[in-house]
């Protein structure tokens, strides 16, 4: 028998403000816990990711704008070293933290947990950038309140509202944009309506993008990869003059086209087999708090329900049982309550999932599993004596499990944690943090019971995992140095066994450990107009002792070392800016021994320019040259590119976009 890999996390907290306010920008706040970095944009410039602060309580950033209509996934996480995106369409991408598969993080997208993990040849999350305020991450060491299953930490997005886009002093607002890319021929439309009146709310947001197969940069064309995404967002809100707010939000997302057999393939052993692929998101989500908390009254109370699947036809060329219908759904709640003591605010609460997956292959009957768990935790983040920024918390969880194969799993386990970041001098600030995590036995994707019959393992055990951090930060008037040693160790993870005998079983068993650990360096300046930073991560990540490959689904990607580079300059007065980054990976060796091709390095250079007419600040005009030099490349966390039979997915090669937006 041998070992099947079908899936195979880090240490601070990241708020990225991704776009708040209208032309007319407005200050946003966030809650940021100890040891977290706030980034936004400013001033009108494009929509960067900007100053990391660290903060406690409340962080006010001035004049946030909104996202241009052509920003990607990928341009989001531009300036973060620890966070990276893989994959080239809609369909097949996949956030990196620290080199581990978003899949490792408790995920949520406005509270709403993401169970996604369908099939491990698609996206685990389609999220569009145009409707983020803002994205937090927690990497390796996250909070009790979190969530469950954060072995890796944790990524929550949070879409806009109403009071995001609209100024204070007025009703009703709208805008619309759209964008054009010169290498796959792909418009972009988007547009929102919103308004407000005695305390109700709505805002409807829609977009959508179609175009033809990109060239790389070698001027092939990539079959499979013309764009055909449907993305929408709606809300409701009623706020009482005592500040009680319920808010009721609906999403749904669509990527469905012609895609590779396996989407984030190119071909596989010379072979390419495009089928069609629709990959849906549905999320609804209700929620109660109130925007005029006292110090022992500050509650959330919330229900959700997602669905994610992908259906993959019967189409012409393709091998039997190689079509099916696959879904997860998912339906939770939370509850808790925010409590101000003299040594901080005490967060406590109990939270709820009930995950469901289901495959029909056309053949046989539906292949179900089923995952619930309960959860209770508390979180105290505060200053107990001066200078030092304390954050530790414990969780008790109870799953229980029914596997494809009818047997049932139950386990219980408790989540310690503690952070703290210590003031040694005005300029320097030294953090740490370690977590143990019980994240339970993940939901098997639902995909992999569409062509094999599959048996649990009756010693399956529960995935726990160990996150350690030790960080220092050190600011010099206008710049700022950053230094983090991080490790993350998650322990029996998913793995399956195969016997040789053709017709005999998959089966599901405790697999070896999968480790991250490493170090990222930043140094970042931030001017009145002019802005730039450079960041470099060394991470090694191993799968049972040995590099990590990169067909290691679910698991992780190998990362080495990369570099990112940013600049841009803005003249305000006329509305004006521009600026340029870039990627550079080195050569990636494995040992010699492994199976697997080393990775060749790749350098890539963006370039934009923006400008708002003084005239009239409502509008921007932006024209960007994406892969400035037409490198012909694989990017990094791309799977396929280490196995000599898979031609990977090469990203697109010189692209020159031009976008527009316009508000009402």
């Amino acid at each position: 028998m041998s070992v099947k890999q079908f899936a195979v996390r880090s240490t601070f907290s990241v708020v990225l403000v991704a776009g708040i306010g209208t032309a007319h920008a407005q200050a946003a706040t966030s809650t940021v816990a100890p040891g977290a970095t706030e980034i936004a944009a400013k001033d009108g410039d494009k929509p960067v990711l900007l100053k990391p602060v660290t903060v406690q309580g409340e962080a006010i950033v001035e004049g946030a704008v909104e996202p241009n209509s052509s920003m990607t996934l990928k341009e989001l996480f531009v300036e973060q070293i620890s966070v990276n995106v893989g994959g080239t369409t809609a369909s097949s991408q996949k956030v990196f933290v620290n080199g581990l598969e978003e899949n490792n993080l408790n995920v949520q997208i406005d509270g709403a947990r993401q169970s996604n993990n369908v099939w491990h040849h698609n996206a685990n999350t389609l999220i569009d950038p145009g409707l983020l305020k803002a994205v937090i991450i927690e990497a390796g060491v996250a909070a009790a309140d979190a969530g469950p299953g954060a072995v890796g930490g944790s990524l929550r997005y949070e879409t806009k509202d109403v009071a995001d886009l609209l100024d204070k002093d007025r009703k009703v607002g709208a805008f619309v944009g759209g964008s054009y890319d010169s290498n796959s021929e792909t418009f972009s439309q988007s547009g929102a309506g919103y308004g407000r009146h005695k305390g109700f709310e709505a805002l409807g947001y829609v977009s959508h993008a179609d175009g033809s197969n990109y060239e790389d940069g070698g001027g092939n064309t990539v079959q499979g990869t013309a764009p055909n995404l449907l993305s929408t967002l709606g809300k409701l809100a009623w706020e009482s003059a005592a500040g009680d707010r319920i808010e009721a939000t609906g999403q749904y997302m669509v990527d469905d086209a012609i895609r590779p057999y396996r989407a984030n393939f190119a071909a596989v052993r010379g072979t390419v087999l495009l089928a069609p692929n629709k990959f849906t998101r549905r999320s609804g989500s209700l929620q109660y708090t109130t925007t005029q908390p006292t110090d022992s009254f500050d509650p959330e109370l919330r229900i959700y329900l997602n669905r994610s699947g992908i259906e993959r036809p019967t189409a012409d060329g393709l091998a039997a049982r190689g079509y099916f219908d696959s879904s997860v759904t998912s339906i939770g709640g939370l509850a808790q309550n925010r409590f101000k003591t003299r040594i901080g605010t005490i967060t406590a609460g109990a939270d709820l999932y009930s995950d469901r997956s289901s495959t029909d292959n056309y053949a046989d009957p539906l292949f179900r599993e089923k995952a619930v768990n309960v959860g209770l935790f508390t979180q105290l983040r505060g200053e107990p004596i001066e200078r030092l920024q304390l954050s530790t918390g414990l969780r008790l969880d109870r799953q229980e499990y029914r596997a494809v194969d009818d047997q049932s799993f139950g386990n219980t386990g408790l989540s310690p944690n503690v952070s703290a970041t210590f003031e040694v001098t005005p300029s320097l600030n030294l953090n740490a943090g370690y977590a143990y995590v019980f994240g339970g036995i993940p939901l098997a994707e639902s995909g992999l019971f569409h062509s094999f019959p599959y048996v649990y393992s009756p010693d399956v055990e529960a995935q726990k995992a160990r996150n350690g951090k030790l960080g220092a930060e050190y600011s010099l008037q206008q710049f700022r140095f950053v230094a983090e040693l991080f490790s993350t160790t998650l322990a029996n993870t998913a793995a399956y066994f195969e016997d040789v005998a053709e017709g005999e079983p998959f089966v599901r068993v405790t697999g070896p450990d999968l480790k991250t650990e490493g170090y990222n360096l930043s140094a970042r300046f931030e001017g009145e107009q002019a802005r730039g930073g450079v960041s470099f991560t060394h991470t090694d990540v191993e799968y049972n002792n040995a590099g990590i490959g990169t067909t290691a689904f679910t698991y992780g990607s190998p990362v080495g070392d990369i570099f990112k580079l940013y600049a841009s300059y803005s003249l305000p007065a006329y509305g004006l800016s521009a600026g340029a980054s870039s990627e550079i990976a080195l050569k990636y060796d494995y040992s010699a021994d492994s199976g697997n091709n080393d990775l060749a390095g790749y350098e890539v250079v963006n370039v934009y320019a923006e400008w708002r007419p003084s005239f009239y600040r409502a509008l921007s005009l932006r024209v960007e040259a994406n892969n400035l030099l037409d490198a012909e490349y694989v990017n990094r966390f791309s799977a396929g590119g280490s196995l000599g039979f898979i031609s990977a997915l090469k990203d697109p090669g010189r692209s020159i976009v031009l976008s527009t937006r316009l508000v009402f």
